[in-house]
């Protein structure tokens, strides 16, 4: 039977996604507790890794195994051998052929701004705690010209080895309520640190009161230089992933 689960955490104390010998990781965490859950070694899949300190509300991962416990119950169970940073919210069956990555046709980042001049402690590693002002109708119009298929490189983090930089950002929505920014990524995929450099860069171009063209021209230019800052990690969450045929 393969099995899908949907996984949200609080990345603050986990130092990366991906299983390593030493230090504390989402996929390393989660794997014990599932095979404490089913009783034999399992492999998850997962449909893709985030940063250090990067946030889930929708992180998806699937396995295999022919366990008879109760799908129903079975968040509960994987939550009893888990952290309070991590919990399994949702398991369901899934077709053999289904793979958390390969099976995804899109997803969903969040990137929240707190822009207030005094630190808030409830938005402590859960935001960007932003202290200057941000002129939106600029920040609006540099992130606009993102939207579209672009060769993504000058927005692609240093140490990072894909070939292919070109990506597909289907729609950016910003939203501010008060003095929160929250600003929507909607992608078939994307590079590695690739949202929170377009988000530095797009916050120092509007505080600053910069052309807004800038983004613009970094995609021209293909060069990490030409592009800003990288946003902290702690304002950044995948909110979701849609999948072919079936949510």
């Amino acid at each position: 039977m393969n099995i899908r689960i949907k996984i949200t955490y609080d990345g603050t104390n986990f130092y990366g996604f991906q299983k390593q010998d030493r230090g504390r990781t989402i996929e390393k965490v989660l794997t014990k507790a599932v095979e404490n859950t089913v009783k034999h070694p399992v492999k998850l899949f997962y449909s893709g890794r985030t940063d250090s300190g990067v946030h889930a509300f929708g992180q998806y991962a699937n396995f295999y195994t022919e366990s008879t416990i109760d799908i129903g119950n079975l968040p509960k169970v994987i939550n009893y051998h888990l952290p309070t940073d991590i919990s399994v919210v949702e398991a369901k069956y899934v077709d053999d052929n289904f793979h958390s990555r390969y099976s995804a046709k899109g997803k969903f980042y969040r990137y929240i701004i707190y822009n207030n001049k005094y630190r808030n402690a409830l938005f402590e590693n859960r935001a960007w705690q932003y202290p200057h002002k941000i002129d939106m109708e600029i920040l609006e119009k540099s992130l606009s010209y993102l939207v579209g298929e672009h060769d993504f490189k000058s927005f692609m983090g240093r140490y990072a080895t894909v070939k292919d930089t070109i990506r597909i950002i289907h729609k950016i929505e910003v939203n501010k309520v008060g003095d929160v920014i929250n600003i929507d990524f909607y992608g078939k995929s994307f590079l590695k640190n690739m949202v929170r450099i377009i988000v530095g860069t797009s916050v120092q171009i509007s505080s600053k009161n910069k052309s807004p063209e800038i983004t613009k021209e970094a995609l021209v230019r293909k060069e990490r230089i030409s592009a800003g800052m990288t946003a902290p990690a702690c304002g950044l969450y995948l909110m979701d992933v849609y999948f072919r045929g079936n949510k």
